[in-house]
């Protein structure tokens, strides 16, 4: 199977130095950081590792979110409010179909993912993200994991910590899967900041729509403002 590129990738585009890794005697990976603390590098419970839970609240898009930006490979979108969320071309990877950013807040983000793979079950597609990020990222830790029922779409709800390269996100995403792949959406912020945005975050989140997927070419207005500034790292 092609190997599953996830949205944790995103990290990769800060030009920073990497926490350094190490393993202890009873074999666990921990992180050690620049101040001289350390945490494990995979600290979540085993049970939200193993456990998906069924939330029953229907979950449906705001009416401030009406315009649609469909996939161009599977047949999926998502409504955003278009005067908050714009288009932002500073990250590019193969799967990644759009990356917003919230112009009233430019430290919160969004990602729309897609793949034509055969992943199986949403229980599968959670079991490829979570290892993915956990090779990916510094430090990973899943916080939630639920099934839930978006727009009439039944779909899979991660809410998961990632530190690469020192910084601290949080995420949450939805995905689901198609009759010839799979699409995610992602919406984020630094982990500091998460919780005053998750009200936005979510509704970004539920504009999540099953969709026939997008011919040609669609017109967008890309946010020009400059993207975040990388970090640079301490001499």
């Amino acid at each position: 199977m092609k190997k599953l590129i996830i949205t944790a990738l995103i990290l990769l585009s800060y030009q920073v130095e990497a926490q350094i890794k190490a393993v202890t005697d009873e074999g666990k990976e921990v992180v050690l950081f620049d101040n001289g603390t350390w945490k494990f590098a995979n600290d979540s419970d085993a049970k939200v590792l193993e456990t998906i839970t069924t939330n029953e609240t229907p979950f449906n898009k705001d009416k401030a979110s009406t315009f649609l930006y469909r996939s161009k490979k599977v047949n999926a979108g998502v409504y955003v409010n278009p005067k908050i969320w714009k288009i932002t071309d500073a990250f590019k990877t193969p799967v990644l179909e759009y990356a917003f950013v919230n112009s009233l807040n430019p430290n919160t983000f969004g990602l729309l993912v897609s793949e034509n793979i055969e992943v199986g079950s949403l229980k599968n597609l959670k079991d490829l993200i979570i290892i993915n990020t956990q090779n990916r990222a510094d430090y990973f830790k899943l916080k939630e994991s639920e099934y839930r029922t978006v727009n009439g779409l039944k779909v899979l709800y991660l809410r998961y910590i990632a530190n690469t390269k020192g910084l601290d996100f949080e995420y949450q995403m939805y995905a689901f899967l198609t009759d010839n792949g799979y699409c995610s959406l992602t919406s984020y912020a630094f982990a500091k900041n998460f919780d005053q945005n998750k009200a936005e975050l979510d509704r970004f989140l539920n504009g999540l729509v099953e969709t026939k997927k997008a011919e040609g070419t669609q017109t967008v207005e890309v946010y020009t403002s400059p993207p975040p500034a990388k970090i640079k790292s301490k001499n």
